[in-house]
């Protein structure tokens, strides 16, 4: 008896506090219902439809960055591109158990970008810098894809090629501010001689490049810096294999007949994680939205090949981390009669510790080591033969740095030191005698603090 009591209670309050939904109850209510929730569609945003799921996400990376090139030193707020800002859009479908779908659109937000700035001093240089107040949208994917279980993905449209991020196997969690791209950092900053403070107008495939295009022809960090040579993002089909065994095979083709392939392994076993790579490219793709193909031009840039991987391993008892990278790169084209581009070649070492130290997360402390070599131009002609050493040109990049995860808000905090330098490198300059050369020491010094938020 009491049981009813409460029931009819309880019902009495319901339909008392809602009398237009009692009322509807005697009608059709399952048509205003579907009224009502078509309504709410139309105005309000959904996570996807009924059948695609939508999930956004991405990443803020800002850091202030003091840089030292021996003739001037400044501070500037810049977008970190070692792990660049940005934002994205993936949905997937399930269409049976066997076969499933989907698509990824992400789009980067540049201000600032720390691979554009320059010293922003020299007139006519043609690199876009602070001075410039350059803020770019980039497309970096656009693409859907098809995927079965048993035979692996297709992937059409904007994106990674089969070799992009390659060079990148990085277990170190130190990737918000230090990869083997080191010219990511400085990447838009003119060469300057350390000792007199004069621009240096190398003779490198990337400033004739721009040349070419009709630019001045001051020549950047990116022309003796040329990064870890993995490759870039373009339209490309691309496929790629299940996991079989910790690997996952890839190809990609697209562009101009851009195309390349790619192997990758993850896994783990007696407490030690390893992750690593390796890849071939060929063709005139470098990265789509990097400085050097958007002054270059990809047109403008003869075809090349590229060899270039990476490893990287953890051991997870005591944090220790080991990461190497290196790659070849071939110009296949020459850039003028009689004289060919070098091939380059390039080494990357990075260790450390990874440790829980306290409450907020890891922390990782670590070194690094870059070296780059064979860069320039060669005579082909005998009688100019002489000069091919001195337009054989090296640099190296040294670096330490820490950075500490704070778990509950998915973000790092970095702090981070890199010393670029490079002896002899060799320049033109125009005399009424004729051409004169002239050798420079190049030193910056960078210092970069600030912080990745992921959501």
């Amino acid at each position: 008896m009491r049981a009813s009591i409460g029931f009819a209670a309880v019902a009495a309050v319901l339909l008392g506090s809602s009398p237009a939904l009692a009322a509807d109850l005697g009608g059709d209510c399952c048509a205003d219902l579907e009224e009502r929730i078509a309504e709410l569609e139309a105005t309000t945003a959904r996570k996807g439809n009924r059948k695609v799921s939508l999930t956004v996400y991405g990443q803020v990376n800002q850091a202030v960055m003091f840089w030292d090139d021996q003739t001037e030193r400044n501070t500037y707020v810049v977008n970190n591109k070692s792990s660049t800002t940005y934002f994205g859009f993936e949905g997937r479908a399930t269409i049976n158990p066997e076969w499933s779908a989907g698509y990824l659109i992400e789009i980067e937000t540049g201000s600032a970008n720390s691979d554009f700035v320059d010293q922003g001093v020299v007139p006519g240089n043609p690199v876009l810098g602070v001075a410039d107040d350059f803020n770019r949208i980039i497309v970096r994917h656009s693409n859907w894809w098809i995927e079965s279980k048993r035979l692996g993905r297709i992937t059409i449209g904007q994106q990674s090629s089969a070799t992009d991020n390659i060079a990148e196997m990085d277990l170190s969690r130190t990737s918000a501010v230090s990869l083997s791209s080191v010219e990511s950092w400085n990447e838009g900053f003119f060469l300057r001689d350390a000792n007199t403070g004069v621009a240096v107008i190398f003779p490198g495939i990337l400033a004739q490049a721009r040349v070419n295009a009709g630019l001045a022809p001051f020549s950047i960090v990116g022309d003796l810096w040329r990064g870890n040579l993995d490759g870039g993002r373009g339209n490309f089909v691309r496929y790629d294999t299940p996991v079989v065994g910790g690997f996952i095979a890839s190809a990609s083709w697209g562009e101009d007949d851009d195309w390349d392939v790619g192997l990758r392994y993850g896994g783990s076993f007696n407490g030690v994680s390893l992750r690593a790579g390796i890849g071939y490219h060929y063709g005139q793709i470098l990265d789509t939205d990097n400085l050097t193909a958007l002054v270059g031009g990809e047109n403008i840039l003869p075809e090349h090949e590229s060899f270039v991987g990476s490893a990287s391993m953890l051991h997870e008892p005591t944090g220790l981390f080991v990461t190497v990278a290196g790659g070849m790169r071939n110009w296949l084209e020459q850039q003028v009669a009689g004289v060919d581009i070098n091939s380059e070649k390039y080494f990357y070492v990075k260790s450390g510790l990874l440790r829980k130290w306290n409450a907020l997360g890891q922390t990782a402390i670590y070194g690094e080591y870059y070296r780059i070599w064979d860069v320039g131009i060669s005579f082909q002609n005998p009688a100019f033969a002489v000069f091919n050493p001195l337009f054989n040109e090296e640099a190296e990049t040294y670096g330490v740095g820490i950075v500490q995860h704070i778990d509950a808000a998915a973000m790092e905090l970095y702090l981070s030191y890199r010393h670029y330098t490079a002896d002899n490198i060799s320049d033109f300059t125009l005399a009424p005698l004729g051409a004169v050369i002239n050798d420079h020491d190049i030193r910056y010094d960078i210092i970069m603090a600030g912080g990745r938020i992921k959501f």
